[in-house]
């Protein structure tokens, strides 16, 4: 059941506004200091004109905007977010040896391997600079640890994930919850902490670790023929095809899809402020689209 909040049309400006400030913010801290036209200038606008949801900065505006927290907390909040997935893609590409990502050249495939590598230092390194500029000085620490917190689940998931060592239905869960839910809990966890609701910080962990899990398994369906080419045992159709029938495994896996986007959304709503409205809208919108992928 989703919320009845939605925005008015001045707040979905507003939104709009903050969206594009985030997307400023993250060219500037990455090359601000740099000449226009060197090769992590071009590398990084060619990787971010390729387009995305932009999901996690999403979820991040709408949560920061229901807190209360100033346009320019929030824009900062959101860049950290979003820096740090956009440096996953890179680094993910790099290590798939990915040639195309939503059909334009990925970075390392153009630019090289160098120049992926040096661009996912350089995000990661812009999205703990994006921190220095909130208002509050003395939150920095503790959001500083939040965000170290995420990256290194992230990073534990993703290497479990290249190590072929997960094989059945309890590890591809757990890897799931590894990979996607730690910068979906930024997402949520950076503007709750920021405005003093440490206390909601566990659910919104839960919230995210969910959605992960609900979102990971929709893109295990979208992949199945893709993972199975290239023999992977961490999807999650695959590894339930060792004790059920193919159609009874893709039957199960949407039944779990649904199972934890509805675990995300009841948490997400018990959030203070509404601030959880942003992963609610996007469990819906993931379950819209498992929906097409079940009746395709």
């Amino acid at each position: 059941m989703a919320l009845v909040h939605a925005p008015s049309p001045a707040a979905a400006a507003s939104g709009l506004h903050r969206a594009q400030l985030v997307e400023q913010r993250m060219r500037r801290l990455c090359t601000g200091l740099d000449h226009p036209g060197t090769v992590f200038a071009l590398a990084l606008e060619g990787h971010l004109a390729a387009g995305g949801q932009r999901a996690r900065s999403r979820v991040s505006l709408t949560s920061s905007q229901r807190l209360g927290l100033a346009e320019s907390d929030a824009v900062a909040l959101a860049a950290t977010v979003e820096l740090l997935h956009n440096a996953s893609l890179i680094q993910d590409d790099l290590q798939d040896r990915a040639q195309v990502r939503r059909g334009s050249a990925t970075v390392w495939s153009k630019y090289g391997p160098d120049c992926a590598i040096g661009l996912t230092d350089l995000a990661i390194s812009a999205a703990f600079r994006s921190l220095a500029d909130v208002s509050e000085p003395r939150r920095i620490p503790g959001l500083i640890d939040w965000v170290h917190r995420a990256i290194t689940t992230t990073l534990r998931g993703q290497t479990e994930d290249l190590s072929g060592r997960i094989t059945d239905l309890d590890g591809a869960i757990a890897l799931a919850r590894r990979k996607s839910g730690p910068l979906f809990g930024l997402a949520l966890g950076l503007p709750l902490y920021f405005a003093d609701q440490q206390e909601a910080l566990g659910t919104a962990s839960e919230a995210a670790e969910s959605f992960g899990v609900g979102y990971q398994i929709y893109d295990d369906l979208v992949d199945l023929d893709e993972d199975r080419a290239c023999h992977s045992c961490s999807n999650l159709v695959i590894a339930l095809e060792k004790t059920l029938p193919a159609e009874a495994a893709r039957a199960e896996t949407r039944r779990l899809a649904e199972h934890y986007l509805g675990a995300a959304t009841a948490a997400a709503i018990s959030l203070p402020g509404c601030s959880g409205q942003g992963l609610v809208d996007l469990s819906e919108e993931v379950g819209h689209r498992l929906n097409l992928l079940s009746n395709a």
